[in-house]
This record gives C-alpha cells, sequence and structure tokens, in this order.
C-alpha cells in the first residue's frame, strides 16, 4: 500500500459509533485476519478509500510525490521475462 505519512508523522486518534453487532463483526473479522480491531478498521477503510480515489480520473500530489512519480514516468520499460512467459500460455 501507499505510504500515507512519514516515518514522524503525528498519529491522531479517530472515534468511531458501532452498534453491538457491528463491534462483534468487525471484531471476528479482525482476529481472523490475526490484526487488532483499529488496525483492521484503518486497513479496511484505508483500501476503501483508495479504491474510490483510483476510480477517479483526476488525484493531488504534494509536490515531492509529483516529482517521483515524474522520475517513475521517465524511467524505460524492463522486460520482464516471467510475465511475457505467462502471457505467452495459452488460456
Amino acid at each position: 500500500m501507499t505510504r500515507i505519512a512519514g516515518p514522524r508523522a503525528k498519529i491522531q486518534r479517530v472515534q468511531l459509533r458501532a452498534t453491538p453487532a457491528q463491534r462483534r463483526v468487525i471484531r471476528q473479522a479482525a482476529a481472523s485476519a490475526g490484526k487488532s480491531m483499529n488496525a483492521f478498521v484503518l486497513d479496511s477503510a484505508c483500501a476503501a478509500a483508495y479504491q474510490m480515489l483510483a476510480d477517479r480520473p483526476d488525484f493531488l500530489m504534494d509536490d515531492p510525490d509529483w516529482e517521483h512519480f515524474l522520475t517513475l514516468l521517465g524511467q524505460p520499460a524492463e522486460d520482464k521475462e516471467r510475465l511475457k512467459a505467462l502471457l505467452a500460455e495459452p488460456a
């Protein structure tokens, strides 16, 4: 997943309200994933947010991210032998 904040970013509390049934199902899913409820909720929310933002035709970046993006775009394409082999296989 993409970096959301730097290593020195201040962590802030997010408060949510949930019914007992919602808490129960989230707790069960978090346990099934081997995560704390906090990690599960944040990971799930970020995944949904990234998906929603990916479907948009435009997006914003700060200057360092934009420069990094342009650098990546300017790199020559690489041959991926394993990908070529996979695509050459009959379906």
